[in-house]
């Protein structure tokens, strides 16, 4: 039986009115700890509003993160991956990827604030079908193919990355879930890890995982591949 492992999820929120140098200081520190405590995985989020969430970007805190702990691997959890070219999220998160020394996870989602949305001309109602188009397109960059595409808010011809992963088994992909089917069809589809955060937003959160599951399962892949989170 494998080892029962612990990961810490640090959300964007920060006290209103702190000094957001310090609290950024701190969520490092916080990791370094995190990492000398033997941890397994530190996550960082993504939003963009509203004030107190003040990591817009995973990726540089994890940059800055992976330069002072040396043992912990890193999530984004998560890149908001419907408000990005996906071109560029999988050239990010490879580049991430080397400088981590293959301790990168990525953790993808359509995002969550309406009002981080609204700001880049989005409807809420259309990120996860964005985060369907997006994560096929990531999915096939990271795989080393050439991509041409289109969707709704970006074109790509013959995209393709310059590196490969750091390691030979490749950068590990899990997919968001909290109550929607999305998340858990598209970790199937694809067979990429799932990341039920929604378990524990309430007391009765754990209720959600047997559905959550079952929709994973009626994608082509997930019984071979998925790995829960």
């Amino acid at each position: 039986m494998s080892r029962l492992r612990f990961g810490y999820f640090m959300a964007p929120f920060h006290a209103p009115g702190r000094n957001p140098t310090a609290a950024l200081e701190r969520d490092l520190d916080l990791v370094e700890h995190l990492d000398h405590l033997g941890y397994d995985e530190a996550w960082f989020g993504e939003h963009h509003s509203a004030g107190s969430e003040i990591i817009a970007s995973p990726e540089i805190m994890i940059a800055a993160a992976s330069q002072r702990a040396k043992r912990i691997r890193f999530g984004t959890g998560v890149t908001s991956l419907s408000y990005h070219n996906p071109l560029w999220a999988a050239d990010r998160i490879m580049q991430l990827d080397h400088l981590t020394r293959g301790r990168t996870i990525f953790g993808v989602g359509p995002g969550s604030l309406p009002t981080d949305s609204a700001m880049i001309g989005l409807n809420p109602t259309d990120t996860r079908e964005l985060l369907q188009e997006n994560l096929d397109i990531v999915v096939r960059l990271l795989r080393g193919e050439t991509v041409s595409a289109k969707t709704r808010t970006h074109d790509l011809y013959d995209a393709k990355l310059q590196l490969a992963p750091y390691s030979a088994d490749g950068i590990d992909v899990v997919v968001a879930a909290v109550a929607s089917p999305t998340g858990p069809r598209l970790a199937g589809t694809h067979g990429l890890g799932l990341l039920s955060i929604g378990a524990t937003l309430s007391a009765d959160g754990f209720d959600a995982l047997p559905p959550l599951e079952r929709d994973g399962r009626t994608g082509r892949g997930q019984q071979r591949h998925g790995r829960p989170q």
